[in-house]
């Protein structure tokens, strides 16, 4: 049986988070939390003192399940108070457009090749020519214009012409939902200005330390820039070191996922440790006194929230910074902490601040590393005695990247529909060489100001990152160094982390029951996934893509497809990637075969060419009429097709349609808005039903 008694926080932790689950079950609406946490509150006090004063084990049980109904209910109450979307005064409450609106660039401007992207908080808006406080945050991107006398700068208080709109949901199927990612932060509204749209008109930054925060960030950035040189070195190093991601091209970040090391270019719990572990050993003799030990804490302290400064006080250095501060402080109150207690402490904290905490990728993926490693890393470096230091220091970073792929890699399928294979040997080379790579960056930075010598650091700082790139490329290029278009479910991930759960147990406590669970999980795991093939092989779906300005058309058969596209959206493997291949994932799809539209009618029996130049469409039983250009043939009497698809804004008077018989008209996304607006007018008039998937999403037609 599983002890609790060591384990408080991690109780009440466990309890605020149900609490927080609960709420985003209920569809982020409750309207009872306050009352709840009342009476949980009341009746803990009264159980309590009853508990107290009669000094009986059961009711200091009852006390204890009542005080953890409190933290549930108080998870309840955190989540519903910090859902900005329930204020009167919320965008979203508007009975009208605003003409204009004011707000406070509330975060850090990530700068674009095209564009800058930051987040402001609305503050007033002005609507039917009265201004009126309002609420809310807008999802801002402006292209750059060296017109403009300003970048946008935390804290800048913006007058914006227009008014922003919802996020739109995702317009194809299993498509990163990029309006719940947004909603998960309180952003329910983004807008696309334009230079002339907005106007600076104060600068007044809702949090001072954060703003100064940036702007030493931006400072150092600054001499990375102008110090390291090359632009593939220097986006590694403002990443790794600042936190600073501008930079990173898609190359870049593919290569250093592709490997799973792309937790060293993000700024946190590694970075941390890293900084902490170098603290411990210069402090590690300066502990005789508690006045030593409080002095030497400070001192570690101080170091790491200035490094939570200089990196922009990032959520991730956040999570990690408070969790090295608890063990700080514990050591040197000379307490046996037990670190599960430190972490539950460091998670209840952030989720007390921002409930939503819970839901971010990073959150979720750092907490659940930093317990593989407490928990299995020991038990995996037990395996093996080695005694030569080389040996040994390279088990035990494996053991650590093993540890903590293995609590993590669930969820990693889950969100990232990817397994990097070289793993572990990847990150027995990258972290050392990013640990090398962060102290000499620190020291160059530190002298920076010092001629000769800051040369000769920035030198080796720049080798270093080369060659830990460069090594990342290299593994990249293996054979199967990635199997990617893994598409699981949420049970199918809780039941990978019930497996994992039930190993861990059966091995560390050799009893049957819990190898019988671990059975019966792979029993359910193979069950699920013998049902998903047979589904999959009788599937038979055709799909109308919507990726903006572009025509893709899918046609599945179990688990093969055929992609129809035209040449914009076979030139920007990125608009493929994003709208179309998570479909196809999820339907067993791993490679389609690409068929240029251009090319169709030569080898491709399914699409036949008509004499002018539009073509005619027939799979599984299906007609289409695909409309490029304008019908020149008018057929004598109806024309019967299946559906009709009209593309890149094909001049037709929709008169002309009535000629043909067909059970609904199809809009694809590569027609312009005014086309497409002008023709829903005459449709409607006429009567004819349609579908436009810019509108509407894609259409999926199942077989």
């Amino acid at each position: 049986m599983l002890r609790w008694a060591p384990y408080p926080f991690v109780r009440i932790t466990l309890s605020f988070v149900a609490g927080v689950l609960l709420y985003l079950v209920l569809g982020r609406q409750s309207g009872f939390s306050l009352g709840l946490l009342a009476f949980f509150f009341a009746c803990f006090v009264a159980a309590f003192l009853l508990a107290k004063k009669y000094k009986a084990a059961f009711a200091w049980d009852v006390a204890g399940i009542l005080g953890l109904l409190t933290w549930f209910a108080l998870g309840l109450a955190v989540a519903e108070q910090r859902t900005e979307l329930h204020q009167p005064s919320h965008l979203t409450h508007l009975q009208a457009q605003p003409a204009y609106y004011t707000g406070v660039v509330a975060d850090y401007v990530v700068q674009k090749p095209d564009y800058q992207s930051t987040v402001l908080k609305v503050r007033q808006v002005q609507v039917n020519g009265q201004w009126r406080e309002a609420t809310g945050k807008v999802q801002l991107s402006v292209p750059h214009d060296s017109e403009q006398p300003f970048e946008l700068n935390y804290g800048d208080v913006l007058l914006v012409k227009g008014a922003p709109q919802p996020v739109a949901p995702p317009l194809n199927p299993n498509q990163f939902d990029y309006s719940a990612f947004l909603a998960n932060k309180n952003i329910y509204h983004r807008h696309y200005l334009q230079p002339f749209q907005y106007q600076k008109v104060a600068s007044e930054p809702p949090n001072p330390i954060l703003y100064y925060s940036i702007q030493l960030r931006r400072r150092l950035d600054g001499v990375l820039r102008e110090r390291v040189g090359e632009k593939r070195e220097y986006a590694i190093a403002s990443a790794l070191l600042l936190g600073v991601k501008d930079e990173l091209d898609n190359s870049i970040r593919q290569a250093y996922a592709d490997t799973g090391t792309m937790h060293v270019l993000a700024v946190s719990g590694l970075h941390v440790g890293l900084i902490y572990t170098v603290l411990m050993l210069l402090l590690a003799k300066f502990n005789a006194t508690a006045r030593q030990r409080w002095v030497g804490a400070a001192l570690v302290l101080a170091v790491l929230w200035l490094y939570a400064f200089v990196t922009g006080l990032s959520p991730s250095v956040l999570r990690a910074v408070l969790m090295f501060s608890l063990a700080t402080v514990g050591l040197a109150l000379r307490r046996k902490t037990v670190i599960y207690n430190t972490v539950a402490v460091a998670a209840l904290v952030l989720l007390l601040v921002n409930p939503y905490n819970l839901l971010e990728v990073g959150f979720q993926l750092s907490f659940l590393a930093v317990l593989g490693i407490v928990y299995l890393q020991p038990k995996l470096y037990g395996l093996l005695e080695i005694k030569h230091w080389l040996a040994d220091f390279i088990w035990a970073y494996f053991a650590v990247a093993v540890a903590a792929q293995l609590a993590t890699f669930p969820l990693g399928l889950y969100y990232f529909h990817q397994f990097p294979v070289y793993f572990w040997l990847a990150n027995i080379v990258v972290v050392p060489l990013a640990t090398l790579v962060l102290y000499s960056g620190m020291v160059a930075l530190l002298f920076s100001w010092v001629p000769g010598v800051s040369d000769w650091l920035f030198d080796l700082h720049l080798v270093l990152t080369y060659l830990m790139n460069d090594f990342n490329v290299w593994v990249q290029r293996w054979p199967q160094a990635l199997i990617n278009g893994i598409d699981i479910s949420l049970l199918q991930t809780c039941l990978l982390y019930l497996l994992l759960f039930a190993a861990m147990l059966f091995l560390a406590r050799k009893r049957l029951r819990y190898l019988v669970v671990a059975v019966a999980v792979v029993a359910a795991l193979a069950g699920q996934e013998v049902w998903e093939e047979v589904r999959q092989e009788g599937q038979r779906q055709l799909a109308v893509y919507s990726v903006r300005g572009s025509t893709g058309i899918g046609l599945v058969q179990g688990q093969r497809a055929v992609l129809l596209a035209d040449s914009s959206l076979l030139r920007h493997p990125g608009n493929y990637t994003f709208n179309v291949q998570p479909h196809l994932w999820q339907v067993g799809v791993q490679q389609p075969e690409f068929i240029p539209f251009e090319k169709a009618t030569a080898g491709f029996s399914p699409v036949a060419a008509l004499p002018d130049s539009n073509q005619l469409l027939v799979w599984q039983g299906q007609r289409w009429l695909i409309l490029s250009h304008p019908p020149r043939l008018q057929p004598a009497s109806g024309f019967a097709v299946d559906y009709l698809l009209l593309r890149h804004n094909v001049r037709l008077k929709p008169e002309e349609l009535q000629a043909y018989t067909f059970k609904k008209l199809i809009l694809d996304a590569s027609s312009a808005p005014w086309y497409r607006r002008r023709l829903h007018q005459q449709l409607d008039t006429l009567g004819i039903p349609y579908y436009d998937v810019a509108d509407s999403g894609a259409f999926v037609l199942r077989l």
